[in-house]
């Protein structure tokens, strides 16, 4: 068996759940272990903690030792862990539940699979134990993970590694072969709700500094056409700002046309995270509270996708350019229309990061890669456009410009450094038609270069012979 069978035949969950246990406890802790590992019941009660080992039918036993901690452990490490972990938590609502196992749709475990015809690892996967919390009223207190330092004997290193990247960018959890949760019952307000097929859900970030916008961009969110959609206002916690104010806007325009909102407001870190976590639609949208759609942006962009098999759509946008004058309100001095062309190029994401906000995803057609929006904060961009570039052809409305966007003055955003390192899933004919339009714009402006050269040595000719004789003689020096 080569490298990677054979580390996986000998990994084992036991070790690395034992530690995280010990780390969970603390003195006078009661666990309660469901399994009966016994290197690990000897190890709590040296740390102090009362011990209680046995089985799920011993619901009487157990309800008088009275469990602060349940773990999971053994001949329960089954399919099925997040329904049992409910059960206990419906019995022990306060207790927190320990859980370990391997990962069967880790990447180490399907290359092993397919490229050495190991057997298929048994157990649960990441990804449908994650999708299971929230149905069983789970949330997820802590996690810890550890991969395997194996690789494949028969694949070149780079391939390999070029594969596990791009399993990791479908789910982010593929990179972790044993997995450990800690998890506790979730208040009904942190379950996720369920996908509402066409509904349209537009997260709407209203930064400090942006509440006196909201009710335009709010406007304009109301009056275009398509139906159904929800706003979910994301709002970070300003001092001085209320927000039954924001509440009040919204509500306002409802008499226009009623829609379902919510308010994410908090401290600043994760809101814009929340807000997709708890957005319903199958058609997710992100704006800013200093932007503007035109009445047609979101209908055409569905349009769009619904004729075609792309994930995700954008459309052309304007940048608003506005002068500030004292004393007065702002007043639009220009609209540039951005991106210019008639495709999408990767490096359109970094000269212009506020397409985050002219674009359209349909979740029902992106698995698991992840919607992470970092909360937006001076010089940084997020990433999500270009991770969703990396393995998704976009559909790309190179007509009219169906949105306008407001733009700080001042240095460009910076894009983190993960973003350099993604795999890209196309087809070779994708890419070669993306060099040759690189190609075919980098002669064209050289061509314009050397169109200017040639009118600036007419003119001096022409205009100033004295002083074209003494450059050119100085560049024939020169160039000697």
């Amino acid at each position: 068996m080569n490298t990677l069978g054979k580390a996986l035949e000998d990994m084992k969950v036991v070790e690395p759940l034992r530690a995280f246990v010990l780390g969970r406890v603390v003195q006078g802790s009661r666990v309660a272990l469901f399994g009966g590992e016994g290197g690990l019941a000897q190890a709590l009660t040296s740390a102090g903690c009362s011990v209680w080992a046995g089985g799920a039918s011993e619901l009487e036993a157990l309800q008088r030792f009275a469990p602060t901690h349940v773990v999971l452990t053994g001949n329960s490490q089954q399919e099925g862990l997040e329904y049992l972990a409910s059960a206990i938590l419906a019995v022990f609502p306060a207790v927190e539940v320990l859980l370990g196992f391997a990962n069967a749709g880790a990447a180490s475990a399907l290359l092993a699979t397919l490229l050495e015809g190991v057997p298929g690892r048994t157990g649960p996967s990441e990804v449908g134990f994650r999708r299971s919390l929230s149905t069983c009223g789970l949330r997820v207190v802590h996690r810890e993970a550890h991969s395997l330092d194996a690789r494949t004997g028969t694949l070149a290193p780079a391939t390999e590694k070029a594969l596990r990247q791009l399993l990791s960018e479908l789910e982010p959890g593929a990179g972790d072969d044993v997995v450990l949760y800690a998890l506790r019952r979730a208040p009904v307000a942190a379950v996720a709700p369920a996908r509402t097929p066409d509904l349209l859900s537009v997260v709407l970030w209203c930064g400090p500094g942006q509440r006196h916008q909201l009710d335009e961009a709010v406007l304009s969110l109301t009056c275009q056409r398509y139906r159904p959609f929800e706003i979910l206002l994301v709002e970070p916690e300003e001092a001085g700002a209320d927000a039954e104010e924001a509440v009040r806007t919204l509500e306002r325009y409802r008499r226009i046309e009623d829609f379902p909102f919510q308010h994410v407001r908090g401290p600043p870190g994760e809101l814009m995270d929340k807000a997709v976590h708890q957005a319903r639609g199958q058609y997710l949208a992100f704006f800013e509270a200093s932007g503007l759609v035109y009445p047609g942006h979101f209908e055409n962009l569905v349009q769009a996708l619904r004729g075609s098999e792309a994930a995700w759509a954008v459309s052309r946008a304007f940048l608003r350019v506005s002068r500030t004058v004292p004393a007065h309100e702002d007043y639009v001095e220009t609209k540039i229309p951005f991106p210019l062309g008639d495709h999408l190029e990767l490096a359109q994401l970094r000269q212009h990061p506020w397409l985050l906000n002219a674009l359209l995803i349909d979740r029902s057609r992106i698995a698991n890669v992840s919607l992470h929006v970092p909360d937006p904060t001076q010089g940084q961009a997020a990433t999500l456009p270009w991770r969703l570039m990396a393995l998704f052809e976009p559909v790309f409305l190179n007509g009219l410009a169906t949105c306008e966007q407001r733009v700080p003055e001042g240095t460009p955003l910076a894009l983190e450094e993960s973003v350099g390192p993604l795999g890209i899933l196309r087809s070779i004919d994708a890419l070669e038609q993306m060099v040759s339009r690189a190609r075919t714009a980098g002669q064209s402006a050289k061509d314009l270069r050397h169109r200017a050269l040639d009118e600036l040595d007419a003119r001096l000719r022409k205009g100033a012979p004295w002083l074209h004789g003494m450059l050119r003689r100085t560049a024939s020096r020169l160039l000697k």
